[in-house]
């Protein structure tokens, strides 16, 4: 083959650069995606724990409820009714108001942080 064939092939494929400067555009646009998606991911994270607490509230002001409206007196295991009922491990259940109001529920979650839901409905989660 002469020169002249070899000028006349036909170039397929892509060069080095080419490919290079293809990966460092995807680099860059996942180096700025991935942190957005950490995000997204905690917000839901803390929404699902936000109505955990909702619904380990309302089952301990169920219980109260229903303990002081039959015997007239708080029942004395409510935090193991609580867990009972809700199928979490709640570590704190304090019923201050006379009227077997629930004020607050404090319960532990699997990854080590510490949620708090106030009779307003205010919910804590520590981080």
């Amino acid at each position: 083959m002469g020169m002249k064939a070899l000028k006349k092939m036909n170039k397929k494929g892509f060069t080095l650069v080419e490919i290079i400067v293809v990966l460092v555009i995807i680099a860059i646009l996942a180096a700025a995606a991935i942190p957005t998606m950490l995000g997204f991911v905690n917000d839901a994270r803390d929404k699902a724990l936000t109505a955990e607490a909702r619904a380990v509230y309302v089952a301990a002001q169920y219980i109260a409820t229903e303990a002081y409206a039959t015997k007239g007196t708080m029942p004395t295991d409510l935090t193991a009714q609580v867990n009972k009922l809700a199928g979490t491990e709640v570590t704190n259940v304090v019923a201050v108001a006379p009227d077997g109001k629930v004020t607050s529920v404090t319960f532990n979650v699997a990854d080590g942080r510490l949620v708090t839901i106030t009779a307003g409905g205010g919910v804590t989660i520590s981080k």
